[in-house]
């Protein structure tokens, strides 16, 4: 995947939490964050976030993410 982490790491600590998973893949799509930032977004849980870690959890929990491997400093 060819994306811009720390770009995508400003996106989820800038949202408006709490924020469920379906507003969330709405406002990454609308941020003009890479489209592979959206497949790996509809593999979370089907839930509310109420913090930014709680979401970068989840993501870190996803596992093989192909070639993610920093959010941000954000190690997955």
């Amino acid at each position: 995947m060819n994306m811009d982490f720390g770009q995508v790491n400003q996106v989820i600590d800038r949202l408006p939490y709490p924020v469920s998973k379906s507003n969330l893949v709405q406002m990454v799509q609308q941020s003009g964050i890479a489209p592979q930032m959206t497949a790996v977004l509809d593999r979370l849980p089907d839930k509310t976030y109420n913090t930014p870690d709680e979401l970068k959890n989840d993501l870190k929990s996803l596992g093989n993410l192909g070639n993610i491997d920093n959010l941000g400093g954000f190690k997955l």
